[in-house]
């Protein structure tokens, strides 16, 4: 599997992308999902003035792809039935850990959107936003691993 690095700067300048798109969606929460999605997540907190929550979900150990852990539940009680939450990812590879935020917010009845930084081609269309498609084989290494 190809490795592919990306710089920090990078990473802000497509979080901040992301962030110039969302802005007219009048988001009320940004949910970051650790570990990846926090960085990129506070960087679209801050654009958009609006508050971070997080969860921790991972459906890989290292470079593994495993079986989907909930290592910090999303705390559901911090949204109201007015909420407008951007779900916010490093990569949608699987897709496994956007499904499931998507899935918690739906049974609650919560408006949301989603958005990675990174998307496999076959995960587009579970995006509203993304900063970039990445090949299959790819392997994504972030400035903080």
């Amino acid at each position: 599997m190809e490795v592919t690095k990306f710089t920090f700067d990078e990473l802000n300048m497509l979080s901040r992308y992301i962030a110039s798109r969302a802005k007219k969606y009048n988001f009320t929460h940004i949910v970051g999902i650790a570990r990846g999605g926090i960085i990129p997540a506070t960087i679209i907190s801050y654009v958009l003035d609006v508050p971070l929550v997080t969860c921790s979900v991972s459906s890989y150990n290292d470079t593994i792809k495993g079986e989907l852990t909930v290592q910090d539940d999303l705390n559901i009680s911090k949204f109201t039935k007015d909420s407008n939450v951007l779900i916010v990812d490093d990569i949608c590879d699987t897709g496994d850990t956007v499904d499931w935020v998507t899935n918690k917010l739906t049974t609650a009845n919560i408006k949301h959107e989603t958005a990675c930084i990174f998307t496999k081609k076959k995960h587009i269309e579970k995006l509203k936003f993304y900063g970039s498609v990445v090949s299959e084989d790819k392997w994504i290494v972030f400035p903080w691993e």
